[in-house]
């Protein structure tokens, strides 16, 4: 990390802490523009993050700038030349934006003239860019800039933190509303739904294991277009063993076969997938199924979530399982009462 300069040092600690007690993602946000605003002679400031797919960039926060900026669909990281640069955690500034045709249009809109950006990191991974903006012609000292990515250091890690937590209040919803459920086939749905949408994959699949016949059955899918599965029954065989024994990660299934199931990951412009185990007292009852339509590499977080998302799903399946066998039980036992005490044409209610 570089050094910050003596004038900053004070405001910076006391903002390096503000940002790191803040858990709550819009929170977070805010704090680290208030930071830029309180140290920094800027007049406007973005902050850009990067999707799941490493491929687009859209506006997390902004200050002084227009709800057409703030609310712009997402950009393409190629389109925009110099969040590209700091997503390869270079630092680059634009003295006079109208001059420059990547971003002449968003000068005259905006009514900018000069701009730094600053590349947001977490973990030596890109998170996004942070852009700092002026109405007149600057030019950033060497001190500004060391500041702004020092700054940006922090509130990558900040803000990746802060977006966990808030991954980790959506993953606890979806496991309390999965586990709250007793019929097995509207959990299974409920799963493949949630889970498309919390990992932002194209879609998703259950199969369960069929003990008697030694086989993966497909149970439910979503998001997967009609014929995207070749069969709807697997043998257990090597090609899916491992799947019912770990979690299974393929970034790039262009380049690795790791699980070979019978689906049309080409004709459905599949690229990633990931596959857990669903397990019930280390016991595999089947297998929950990601598919994405980029390439990949999940993060260690993201991993532990998709297999917090696995057992919740397993929890509540064996649930289901469970209040479907009492409930059998419990009408057999009626039956049974109802013809020893011969009460009539139909059971009693007990």
């Amino acid at each position: 990390m570089e050094e910050i300069p003596t004038r900053y040092r004070d405001g910076f600690c006391q903002v390096c802490g503000e940002i790191a007690h803040t858990l709550d993602f819009e929170g977070a946000l805010r704090s680290v523009l208030d930071s830029v605003h309180s140290c920094v002679d800027v007049d406007a400031s973005a902050i850009l993050l990067l999707d799941p797919s490493h491929r687009t960039l859209s506006v997390a926060a902004s200050r002084n700038l227009s709800e057409a900026y703030t609310n712009a669909d997402p950009i393409e990281v190629e389109k925009d030349p110099l969040s590209a640069e700091a997503l390869k955690d270079r630092v680059f500034a634009i003295e006079d934006m109208q001059e420059n045709p990547s971003y002449s249009d968003l000068a005259g809109q905006e009514g900018l003239r000069s701009a730094l950006v600053i590349p947001l990191k977490s973990r030596g991974r890109p998170v996004g860019a942070l852009w700092v903006y002026t109405r007149g012609h600057r030019k950033f000292t060497s001190e500004e800039t060391s500041y702004l990515k020092t700054l940006g250091a922090q509130a990558g890690m900040a803000l990746s933190n802060a977006r966990l937590h808030q991954s980790l209040h959506i993953l606890s919803d979806v496991g309390r509303a999965v586990t709250s459920r007793v019929d097995e086939a509207g959990i299974l749905r409920l799963v493949v739904k949630n889970g498309t949408e919390l990992f932002h994959g194209k879609g998703a699949s259950i199969f369960l294991l069929d003990p008697r016949k030694n086989t993966l059955e497909l149970k439910a899918s979503h998001g997967m277009g009609e014929g995207f599965f070749e069969k709807n029954s697997l043998p257990v065989n090597d090609s899916v063993r491992e799947c019912l024994e770990r979690l299974v990660v393929i970034s790039n299934i262009s380049t690795d076969r790791t699980s070979d199931f019978p689906e049309k990951t080409e004709e459905e412009g599949i690229h990633a997938i990931v596959c857990a185990p669903l397990r019930v007292r280390e016991k595999a009852i089947g297998v929950l199924r990601l598919y994405m339509d980029h390439i990949r590499k999940f993060s260690r977080e993201e991993r532990m979530f998709f297999n917090i998302l696995a057992d919740f799903s397993a929890i509540a399946i064996e649930n289901a399982r469970l209040v479907k066998h009492i409930r059998r039980d419990y009408e057999d036992l009626t039956r049974d009462v109802w013809h020893w005490y011969d009460w009539g044409e139909r059971p009693p209610r007990i």
